[in-house]
């Protein structure tokens, strides 16, 4: 099997045939970690998902959803105003609700 893909790819020596498959997975790790999903996809489009249990163990435990929020530009202004801002000495009702 090493032997056929390693013609395949024309590569002469061992060493190179490891450091490219070990690139090519540090890569995958990478991606799952990011919790990117890996696929191959057709000249059509049609798309098949890498699904490799080893690398799934390194993927997050779940996928947080991407919010975006149409912020206006009144909004946005109050924003960096409050950012901007010393902050807030706490009140004494956040003072006892966080001492429980």
């Amino acid at each position: 099997m090493v032997r056929g893909l390693k013609q395949e790819l024309q590569l002469t020596s061992n060493t190179d045939f490891l450091s490219d498959a070990v690139a090519l997975f540090r890569w995958a790790v990478w991606e799952r970690k990011r919790g990117h999903r890996i696929f191959s996809e057709t000249e059509t489009g049609e798309r098949k998902e890498l699904m490799f249990p080893r690398l799934e163990r390194v993927a997050p435990e779940l996928a947080l959803p991407r919010v975006e929020i149409p912020w206006t530009p009144r909004e946005l202004e109050s924003l960096a105003d409050l950012a901007s801002r010393e902050p807030a000495n706490p009140t004494e009702t956040l003072i006892r609700a966080m001492r429980g």
